[in-house]
């Protein structure tokens, strides 16, 4: 897969990977991000071998030529390992659900979630990997969800924009982010199942005029 075979590549570019020796702040950072890498792929590697269930730190680290001292140091979990990037997903999501001049809080989440699914079929064969391996333990599709709802606050307080914040208001906000954040689920489901060939995009699209049109033909 081609996600999975630069680790080694990673760790040539990191002379002395696994030393504790001082150094200046912004090295030491790029040093920490390499090695966080390379225990990604590394971890996504063995996952494609043996399984999440089957595969441990100690191997993980030992593939990716770190101790495991320093692997921890790194993460806490083999489960972090398979969710590298919901940090930088979360404040993405944050920074498009700002509202530009002249949008309705439904056109800014709208505009929010289809550049989302722009930046997902760009990192369409790590998404596809990262899928693979959360199908494959009802764990990691719990604690999927759990990550998720950090997602469906941000809705949250996209939809309540500038109203007055009562308990009617974040009833409404909330029931809207729920049913954006299961509809764009769905969607992932069926772009990531079919392969992620689909245009993630134009499902979007398609998923938001069905939102848009609401419980109409619910009966039909």
């Amino acid at each position: 897969m081609p996600f999975l075979i630069d680790t080694q590549c990673h760790l040539l570019q990191i002379p002395g990977v696994d030393s504790d020796e001082e150094s200046a702040p912004g090295v030491r950072d790029k040093n920490r991000e390499a090695r966080h890498s390379a225990l990604v792929d590394a971890a996504y590697s063995l996952f494609a071998e043996k399984g999440f269930a089957a595969t441990t730190m100690d191997e993980i680290a030992a593939r990716a030529g770190l101790s495991r001292r320093t692997a921890f140091r790194l993460v806490t979990s083999k489960e972090d390992l398979v969710f590298p990037r919901r940090d930088a997903r979360l404040a993405r999501l944050t920074e498009l659900l700002a509202p530009k001049e002249g949008e309705t809080p439904a056109s800014t989440v709208r505009r929010a979630c289809l550049s989302l699914a722009r930046d997902y079929q760009d990192d369409r064969v790590r998404m596809l990997a990262q899928w693979r391996v959360v199908e494959s333990d009802p764990a990691l599709l719990g604690r999927e969800l759990l990550l998720d709802r950090a997602s469906e606050e941000a809705l949250e307080r996209a939809f309540l924009g500038d109203e007055r914040d009562t308990p009617r208001a974040r009833r409404r906000a909330s029931v809207r982010a729920s049913a954006v954040s299961g509809a764009v689920r769905a969607t992932l489901r069926e772009w990531l199942r079919g392969g992620a060939t689909a245009d993630l995009v134009r499902l979007g699209r398609e998923t938001f005029t069905e939102l848009e049109q609401g419980l109409g033909g619910i009966e039909r």
